[in-house]
């Protein structure tokens, strides 16, 4: 009895390994056979072959993520002159240590990781000549912080334009390693 159970048993593994390779044999033979077959169906679908810029029309989205309280804020302003004419890469290669998390003519959405809480807030600009610092108040006025020792002069017309709008900051951290940039 026990002889006829052990074959039986052996006998099923046998036939569902032989079921399970033609099944495998199958569905690899349909997959080739579909992968040669013309996409005609996608040929239909007009397909926009311009590469999406930043207008005067386009949406920035600034998103800030503050690591100490968790929080994330959030800051929409139309694109700055600057930004206009730019492209995906563009953005990828100026905002180097943001993920950029959509992007398109209409709207472009950034996100950065930021060390501190989400009250840290500085605006770099201009004073006298010279970059300097600000902050936002309680009464929302713009107060000075810091005048540096940096020359607007001395940096990149680029740069200059962007300090002459306003270049929003968020976090202790960033606003040093931004100060430490342009002083280099």
């Amino acid at each position: 009895m026990k002889k006829t159970g052990v074959v039986l048993s052996l006998v099923m593994l046998a036939v569902f390994t032989i079921f399970a390779a033609m099944g495998y044999l199958y569905i690899t033979e349909k997959s080739r056979e579909e992968s040669d077959l013309p996409l005609q169906a996608e040929a239909d679908i007009p397909v926009d072959q311009t590469e999406a810029v930043i207008t005067a029309q386009t949406e920035m989205v600034y998103q800030y993520f503050y690591t100490e309280d968790q929080t994330t804020k959030e800051q929409k302003e139309p694109a700055q002159s600057y930004l206009e004419g730019l492209t995906l890469q563009d953005i990828a290669n100026i905002f180097s240590g943001w993920q950029i998390l959509y992007f398109s003519n209409d709207r472009v959405i950034l996100r950065c990781s930021i060390e501190g809480k989400s009250t840290e807030h500085y605006i770099l600009g201009e004073e006298d000549g010279f970059l300097a610092v600000f902050y936002e108040d309680n009464e929302k006025k713009i107060r000075l912080k810091e005048r540096t020792d940096i020359p607007i002069s001395a940096l990149p017309q680029g740069d200059v334009l962007q300090l002459q709008e306003g270049f929003r900051v968020q976090g202790e951290e960033n606003l040093a390693r931004i100060l430490a940039d342009y002083s280099s």
